[in-house]
């Protein structure tokens, strides 16, 4: 894939921060806490549909977890995607994604645990730089973070 790898643009103050949630369920509260640390920031957050969905150990359906990834990368206005948070069960989304999609639609995506599912399946089916890093709801007011 030399040659062929993709990389989402710089981040830049203004931009707009698509957040999912495809593995476990996160808190409100805790989303709530990291859209103000963020927007006080300067960035702009969209939240996917089902963001706040649950069911079992999981964030919502599979199909609707993955619906939340693809919508953000279709989205023109959103700059990065960063998850909510980790956990369990994101292996379970791929069979619905597009990675034709992502590979014609280059973002930033961060995340870690659960998420190397996607960051390594972004990189091998659709040449998607992506970035092991914290999630949406990390303590960004941690210096190590």
């Amino acid at each position: 894939m030399e040659g062929d790898n993709l990389i989402g643009k710089k981040l830049k103050l203004g931009d707009t921060i698509g957040i999912i949630a495809p593995s476990s369920p996160e808190k409100p509260e805790a989303i709530k806490k990291a859209m103000d640390f963020f927007t006080g920031k300067g960035f702009k957050i969209k939240l996917g549909k089902h963001v706040y969905d649950k069911r079992g150990f999981l964030a919502g359906k599979d199909e609707d977890r993955a619906a939340d990834i693809m919508d953000m990368f279709k989205d023109k206005n959103v700059d990065i995607i960063l998850c909510a948070r980790g956990g369990y069960g994101s292996m379970r989304t791929l069979p619905y994604i597009d990675f034709d999609v992502i590979k014609n639609n280059p973002k930033i995506f961060i995340g870690f645990s659960d998420i190397t599912s996607f960051l390594n399946s972004f990189y091998s089916r659709a040449g998607l730089i992506t970035f092991h890093g914290p999630m949406f709801t990390s303590n960004f007011e941690d210096n190590y973070t």
